[in-house]
């Protein structure tokens, strides 16, 4: 066992009673000396749960478009921030939350039912970084959000598959990204910053419109809740995707009576099959889910 731990950089002085390890769970100290079980493996990492300290999601409806607000032991991310139409209502729900700084702002991909009110966001609060895919656009949309970037003096990160960093007391890892391809330049969707949170034995797994091709381009560690990409979509949400997420409770933001037959019913049956709970904005409007690192909660609100 130390010779492996030595081959994959774990330093066993941090491992505790050796001996007692069994083939399913592992036990560690963090760098800090706090108590972790589970996993070492890629995408199914358990963190630290701190009694008292949630992880509190606001999948925010914005209609026929995305915004995910996060918030963690006083840190906070926005993924997507709904249409150009759609910028007000973000701005003004994150106030409502007596929000001042966005640690964590991520545009998913560039189309504008995800970042039209991303111009919105930074012109109201104080940035930290910026996630966006290696793909650019010539729309009016597009420039204004590089636009209210440039007068803040902000810079864009393009992240890659693995890349982690934490909000609060959560953990989240980059799943997929685009790259810039010709392909992904032909179907923004493809593009998609996917994100995976863990909090505890808790974890969520943040889509934006990724398809079936991204689906397909690797393993994917189960899921507590998922955010359904392209807003249930028959695009994406392919069986075997779904039969290793194993989401317990599924969130489909979409907008009431659109013209693209949003969510498909093939994959709301997919879903019910597996005995998934599903929540949609259209139906119950903004879903807040509360993780304590043991189960997650939802609440709606109209």
């Amino acid at each position: 066992i130390i010779v492996l731990l030595a081959l994959i950089g774990l330093d066993y002085s941090k491992v505790i009673n050796i001996g007692a390890i069994n083939s399913n769970v592992k036990y560690w100290f963090d760098n800090a000396g706090n108590y972790i079980s589970g996993e070492l493996a890629e995408g199914n990492t358990q963190t630290t749960v701190i009694k008292g300290q949630n992880v509190v999601v606001h999948f925010i409806d914005v209609g026929q478009a995305d915004s995910i607000f996060v918030q963690s032991n006083g840190e906070n991310m926005l993924i997507d921030a709904g249409t150009n139409e759609a910028g007000s209502k973000v701005v003004k729900y994150l106030k409502e939350q007596n929000i001042t700084k966005i640690d964590y702002l991520v545009g998913t991909h560039p189309h504008e039912d995800h970042i039209g009110g991303l111009d919105d966001v930074i012109d109201n609060f104080d940035i930290g970084t910026i996630y966006m895919p290696k793909i650019q656009t010539n729309t009016k949309t597009f420039e204004s959000v590089l636009d209210s970037i440039a007068k803040k003096n902000l810079k864009i990160t393009s992240p890659n598959v693995g890349d982690t960093f934490n909000v609060g007391n959560a953990s989240c890892e980059i799943m997929a990204c685009g790259t810039g391809s010709s392909k992904e330049k032909n179907n923004l969707n493809l593009s998609s910053i996917v994100i995976r949170m863990v909090y505890g034995n808790q974890s969520l797994l943040f889509t934006g419109d990724m398809e079936k091709e991204n689906e397909e381009a690797r393993q994917w560690p189960e899921a507590t809740v998922l955010k359904v990409a392209h807003h249930g979509s028959d695009t994406s949400s392919a069986a075997r995707f779904l039969n290793q997420i194993k989401p317990k409770i599924a969130i489909i933001s979409v907008g009431q009576d659109n013209s693209y037959g949003h969510p498909k019913q093939i994959t709301l049956e997919k879903l019910k099959d597996m005995d998934t709970t599903i929540y949609r904005t259209d139906l119950s409007g903004t879903i807040i889910i509360t993780c304590d690192g043991n189960e997650c909660k939802v609440k709606t609100q109209k």
